[in-house]
């Protein structure tokens, strides 16, 4: 990958299941080019803990299930 093909601005969110200490559940991730979000490359991946999701943790955040 040459350098300027990379995003000057990378967004990312996780979610977690609400344990302590917390297991990633979901991973997103949005590249922003000349101050713009880039949609076309963005994404988002779920990601199976080794503890379920707690009710807590469900009731706050809802992961998106494949966006």
């Amino acid at each position: 990958m040459k350098c300027a093909s990379r995003p000057a601005l990378l967004v990312v969110d996780v979610e977690g299941n609400g344990a302590n200490p917390p297991d990633l559940v979901e991973v997103a991730a949005l590249p922003v080019h000349a101050g713009q979000p880039d949609t076309s490359t963005a994404g988002a991946w779920l990601i199976k803990p080794p503890c379920p999701v707690t009710p807590f943790a469900r009731c706050r955040t809802a992961p998106t299930r494949g966006a």
